[in-house]
């Protein structure tokens, strides 16, 4: 079965929505299409607050900031932006759209509506926040696509035990479910997903996304580290499957890059804001049921870009992660012939396979006879094979 072709973002209709349903949420009186003057700068001084206190100082992290009128309305002009982009790349690496969804922690449901916008028929969305759920709700809703609510603690709520999933979402939540001051939060984490991989269909994921920063980013490197150990297999962005080699480095983070798309709020949210967002940075995993088994790659050596270009007096080079390590890619070439001009276009998350370097313990070299082909762009899934295979 042939994945999805990824459906476009559609902002130009979506941004237009969102400012209506703000309105009425705030009961403020204007135009459809934007803000005025008193109303820009209340929303500016919120998102302020909201990314201050989840991602600086961390006073928000935890409580049902959501109560906060004027936070929620911020976060459905801005993050929700940012959260349904990401969603939408992420979604695109699924070998099939899932029709069965739950989104854990959702919020106004940015991440439910990514899944909608990829043919999901079945969405649940649950959250403790009435508010946050009902503006979701409205958004799917205006948009023509009908999602279900569920009001409650994601952590132990029995409704949402007695059915099965394509796939489960958990965005921007694992920080504030399991804080990292809390005694014994790191087997809590484990044992919570573990029950949400046995939630999985026997084709579904499980994806969680979280921030590219220090604490953020390690907490899902050793998420990925403990379920590669005890053999649940990951069906991106990794295809390496031992020891993760970035916890085995200082200070060697890895997470996704994406382009993002700026409708013109966006773009003046951030310039009063003093955000310098220019593309999408955040950790994911996308986990595949336990016993499903690793997903089938061809037989050459593929191979992750987790770098951006790197450049020294050397030329440039890029740090790769893959089916047989971590690598890395440089050129000894002034100009690249056909075969290998690849090279001078590679994006950080895209998937490669190289023939025909120079090698040397961990480093490949371009030479002349060098072949580079991007085997899945960034947001698309891994080559389509016909069965999957243990580790």
């Amino acid at each position: 079965m042939k994945s999805q072709k990824s459906p476009p973002l559609d902002l130009d209709t979506i941004m237009p929505l969102l400012i209506q349903i703000w309105r009425r949420f705030t009961k403020e009186r204007g135009p459809d299409d934007r803000l005025q003057t008193r109303e820009f700068r209340r929303v500016v001084e919120a998102v302020k607050t909201l990314k201050h206190g989840l991602e600086v100082d961390k006073s928000l992290s935890g409580t049902d900031y959501f109560n906060n009128p004027d936070l929620l309305g911020a976060y459905l002009l801005y993050q929700w932006v940012v959260h349904y982009q990401e969603a939408m790349s992420i979604l695109g690496e699924l070998p099939t759209p899932p029709k069965t969804v739950l989104d854990l922690c959702s919020g106004p449901m940015p991440m439910s509506f990514a899944a909608l916008r990829y043919g999901a028929q079945d969405v649940t969305a649950v959250d403790r926040n009435e508010r946050a759920l009902t503006l979701g709700a409205e958004v799917c809703g205006r948009y023509g696509m009908p999602v279900k609510t569920v009001r409650g603690n994601c952590l132990n709520n029995p409704k949402l035990y007695s059915g099965k999933y394509d796939l489960i979402l958990l965005g921007y939540a694992l920080e504030e479910l399991f804080p990292a001051n809390q005694k014994g939060w790191q087997q809590a984490q484990h044992e919570y997903l573990k029950k949400l991989l046995n939630l999985l269909t026997p084709e579904g994921h499980l994806i969680f996304i979280e921030g590219s920063m220090g604490d953020q980013n390690q907490r899902v490197l050793r998420i990925r580290e403990e379920f590669v150990r005890e053999g649940v297999p990951v069906q991106a962005p990794c295809v390496w499957r031992g020891e993760c080699p970035a916890l085995s480095t200082p200070n060697s983070p890895c997470y996704a890059q994406r382009e993002f798309e700026k409708p013109y709020l966006i773009k003046e949210i951030q310039r009063a804001a003093s955000i310098n967002l220019s593309s999408l940075k955040m950790s994911y995993l996308i986990l595949r049921h336990p016993q499903s088994g690793w997903p089938a790659l061809p037989d050459h050596p593929l191979y992750r870009v987790i770098s951006p270009a790197i450049e020294s007096f050397h030329g440039k080079s890029f740090y790769l992660c893959g089916t047989d390590g971590k690598k890395r890619l440089s050129s000894r070439l002034e100009e690249h012939p056909k075969e290998a001009r690849a090279f001078d276009y590679l994006k950080r998350g895209e998937l490669i396979s190289i023939s025909g370097t120079m090698d040397a313990q961990n480093q490949m070299t371009i030479v002349e006879g060098t072949h580079i082909k991007v085997e899945a762009a960034l947001g698309k899934p891994l080559p389509q094979t016909t069965e999957s295979h243990d580790s």
